[in-house]
């Protein structure tokens, strides 16, 4: 018996809880060398990508890039020991760095350190509640009309910088800033036009190659030796590149005025506004570290990953970040996928993570004087737009999904109304839309015709015009069943399907699954596809799953290699039109 297993039985009590840290549960099965490697590697590279984002992030919060590096270190060593992902990867806090930067405009560290306090209580009561039981099957959509808001706030603020147009003062207010900037244009001058362009190309030219957020880390460490050669006369001193040490030399704000904290006690009104910050902050935090987690099963195929140990983990980890000099902290999926394509297997990366970041604070004095401030910007205006232009935008062009409709209502709120109401009434139509989602499937039970719409799924009603564009021999039609799956909970959905089969008295001969802009399935999920393929079978029917995204469709037809049967989960036809041109083939 390992040290683990010993570990988590002498902490049973815990475990039955539901609140049994990951580290507990480390992947010791046959653990080989190679394995060492891929965790070594995994955590070198999650620090790559880590930093430069940590330290530009920082800035556009308000912060100093100690601070965005302090909030990875934090982040990656409480997630290894208390966090309930080994794969979570932390970063600062994407979704509400406008918040963060409010704070500081308005309250200073003072207010920065109340909010923290505020919302790492929220978190820890969350994880103890389990709240994440349904936080979970929450519609994201609100969360990333919330980044794509931060996004374009990114692309505005960081081409005034560029452009060197310092009219903006403020985060908040898109249509004010756009209109100051598209004012100031006038005012460019033809350098500050060249330095910018220096600037950009490099970095496109880098991201167009490494296609990933590794070009973020060489883009700066090529204009730190830039810098470099041009403090020490190595290159002409043709361009004036003004660094991060110059720039908080300049306005002294990213310390005296952050770190400074006063001795007065907290009056009424300032705790009620902090704690309304905090409630929004844990929210937000909340819904990012319970689907992070998801996706992080899902990829993985680990079913030991506990959320509710997550939410105590974050809200410990922000606590210890802000009171440390950081700012909020909060999973990132983009860097968790990565974590686990990158195939680590334990904590370790995390780990290797929290001490490199430790030791870049350590040489910090060194590093922030080569930082070039365009370097920043630059970053920050690329990944902002990358943000703007990933898939989880795309996926909000389908207007008969109820997550499209969540996504453009929470953005327009952002805009019109604000970050804070848009985040209240994005969660409360999420919860509406859930909750009547949860009543249209109980209310399946006894409504299962062939048509009915459960809001989750949607039989195919149209019969005779899809046959039509789909060319589908009329005599064949009757033998086809087409699923479309526009949500996670396929557990529930399952079961309808095969509730609305046994009401129907047969299985069609052929059904096609179709996941309509599905991001995840859990393992649940995993399960119930499973047994709906094996009954398909015994009533001598065919299941076919198309429709699927590309990591998905892989983490699929993974799963199927490992059963004893390939076709487990179905067959897997990536394509819808290819899909139904082979079943017609196949039923003659």
């Amino acid at each position: 018996m390992n040290i683990a297993q010993r570990m988590s039985k002498k902490l049973e009590f815990v475990r039955r809880l539901g609140l049994c840290p990951s580290v507990l549960n480390l992947y010791v099965d046959r653990y080989s060398f190679g394995f060492l490697l891929g965790d070594i590697y995994a955590g070198i590279k999650m620090f790559c990508l880590l930093f430069p984002l940590a330290i530009s992030l920082a800035f556009f919060c308000g912060g100093g890039p100690v601070q965005g590096v302090i909030s990875c270190a934090i982040a990656a060593g409480v997630g290894a020991i208390l966090g309930g992902s080994k794969y979570q990867i932390s970063s600062i806090a994407l979704p509400i760095c406008i918040l963060t930067f409010d704070i500081l405009v308005k309250y200073q560290y003072k207010g920065l350190f109340y909010t923290a306090l505020f919302t790492s209580l929220i978190l820890i009561l969350f994880g103890f509640l389990k709240i994440s039981n349904v936080l979970k099957h929450i519609s994201y959509a609100f969360i990333s009309a919330l980044i794509i808001f931060v996004a374009l706030s990114i692309v505005i603020n960081q081409l005034q910088h560029l452009l060197d147009i310092h009219t903006i003062h403020s985060s908040q207010g898109i249509f004010e800033n756009f209109a100051l900037l598209c004012d100031n244009m006038e005012n460019v001058t033809k350098p500050a036009l060249i330095s910018a362009t220096l600037f950009l190309i490099p970095i496109i030219a880098l991201k167009l190659f490494y296609r990933g957020f590794f070009a973020f880390f060489a883009y700066l460490a090529v204009g730190c030796i830039v810098t470099w050669a041009l403090n020490t006369g190595v290159i002409p001193d043709l361009l004036d590149v003004k660094t991060v040490a110059q720039e908080m030399i300049s306005t002294q704000s990213a310390l005296d005025t952050i770190f400074t904290m006063s001795s007065t006690a907290p009056s009424h009104t300032f705790l009620s506004n902090i704690v309304d910050y905090a409630f929004v902050i844990a929210l937000i935090i909340a819904c990012e570290a319970c689907f992070c987690t998801s996706v992080s099963a899902s990829l993985s195929g680990d079913n030991r990953l506990q959320t509710n140990v997550e939410l105590i983990s974050n809200g410990i980890a922000n606590f210890v970040s802000v009171a440390l000099g950081g700012l909020f902290v909060s999973p990132d999926i983009d860097l968790s996928v990565k974590n686990i394509k990158i195939k680590s297997k334990t904590v370790l990366p995390m780990i290797i993570i929290s001490i490199l970041c430790f030791g870049t604070i350590y040489f910090n004095d060194i590093i922030i004087k080569f930082i070039p401030m365009g370097c920043l910007s630059s970053i920050l205006l690329i990944y902002a737009i990358s943000e703007i232009m990933h898939k989880r935008i795309r996926q909000y062009f389908n207007i008969k999904s109820q997550e499209t409709h969540i996504f453009w209502i929470t953005l327009l709120l952002c805009v019109y109304f604000g970050f804070i109401p848009a985040t209240i009434i994005g969660f409360a139509i999420s919860c509406v839309f859930f909750a009547s989602r949860m009543v249209k499937i109980k209310d399946a039970n006894v409504h299962t015709t062939r048509n009915h719409d459960t809001g989750a799924i949607e039989f195919i009603s149209n019969k005779q015009g899809f046959s039509q564009s789909m060319n589908i021999p009329p005599k064949i039609l009757n033998k086809i069943e087409v699923i479309q799956v526009t949500n996670i909970l396929f557990l529930n959905i399952a079961k309808i399907v095969e509730e609305a089969f046994a009401a129907q008295g047969k299985f069609p001969e052929i059904v096609i699954i179709y996941f309509n802009n599905v991001p995840y399935l859990d393992n649940d999920a995993f399960d119930a596809l499973k047994e709906l393929v094996k009954n398909a079978k015994a009533h001598k029917a065919t299941v076919m799953i198309s429709g699927t995204n590309g990591i998905l469709l892989d983490i699929i037809q993974q799963k199927a290699r490992s059963e004893k049967f390939n076709d487990a989960f179905g067959y897997v036809v990536p394509n819808f039109k290819e899909a139904i041109r082979q079943t017609v083939k196949r039923l003659g």
